[in-house]
């Protein structure tokens, strides 16, 4: 039960990140992996765990902390890239997010190789593939109220992402402070991709995936939107984890690797629509 109540959380938030990330650049090719806030709290993560940290500062509790600050700092990050220009260029932002995300890999990467002299390679295999083996009622409870908290100021503030959709302009003409409100939602997706991460590692384009279905049944501006959205990508996460388990016994595949073999085929088709469509 623990593990299917963290695919319905993982699957749901990551969804919904994935909507405000798209909602930020208005591009469908934005989540929070092509972003690079994921592979950002994937990192923080695996300097904490890899002595990389002083000792004092690294516990199993604190990881979701290093999770956030991972995530958070690949955000700033970006915002640093782009802060010469009051009026971001959503296609720039998407650019310097898979650049961070690039950057992040390839540190995780020389980790890897560094670590693999001693022998914590299959510990660092978690935080790149993704996984929900780790499921327990003592980790999920605790990120899960982190996660509904942070998912109700999403609700919140649906109203401002929406008018982002408008363009910035047509935003800042109707009184909204679009350079505030596009850093509030770029952090507050931060932090919920750091909650997922924390508990199930990396797992790829659930948030690419499922946004983009959800806008074909319900419009943006529909108050069930964002329910929709988070229901549709618990249902995701748990159909993959699902076929994870049953189709590769005894062990299953980790989940990230399942919705991949999902995701990348579907980027691929995202990215040839985009180049016909200069708008989101």
């Amino acid at each position: 039960m623990p593990r299917f109540v963290l695919a319905l959380l993982a699957g749901g938030i990551l969804a919904v990140t994935g909507q405000g990330m798209q909602i930020l650049v208005r591009n469908p090719l934005a989540d929070p992996y092509t972003m690079g806030t994921a592979s950002g709290a994937s990192l923080g993560i695996n300097l904490a765990l890899m002595g990389w940290l002083p000792a004092s500062l690294v516990s199993y509790f604190l990881i979701p902390v290093w999770a956030f600050a991972g995530a958070l700092g690949s955000s700033f990050i970006v915002l640093a890239l782009v802060s010469g220009k009051r009026r971001t260029d959503n296609g720039s932002f998407l650019l310097i997010g898979v650049s961070v995300s690039m950057l992040a890999n390839s540190i995780l990467s020389l980790i890897t190789f560094w670590s693999a002299r001693q022998n914590e390679v299959r510990h660092l295999l978690f935080w790149t593939f993704g996984n929900l083996d780790k499921a327990s009622w003592d980790t999920v409870l605790p990120i899960g109220i982190l996660s509904m908290i942070g998912f109700c100021f999403m609700l919140f503030g649906k109203q401002a992402w929406n008018l982002l959709l408008l363009g910035d302009e047509k935003a800042t003409s109707l009184g909204l402070n679009v350079f505030v409100i596009k850093r509030v939602l770029l952090v507050l997706c931060a932090f919920l991709t750091a909650c997922v991460v924390s508990l199930a590692g990396p797992i790829g384009f659930v948030g690419l995936v499922v946004p983009y279905w959800t806008r074909k049944l319900v419009p943006v501006s529909d108050r069930e939107f964002l329910p929709l959205t988070f229901l549709a990508g618990a249902a995701f996460l748990s159909a993959c984890d699902l076929l994870s388990r049953i189709l590769f016994l005894p062990y299953g595949l980790p989940i990230g690797l399942v919705t991949s073999l999902v995701g990348v085929p579907f980027f691929l088709y995202l990215l040839r629509e985009t180049s016909r469509k200069s708008s989101f």
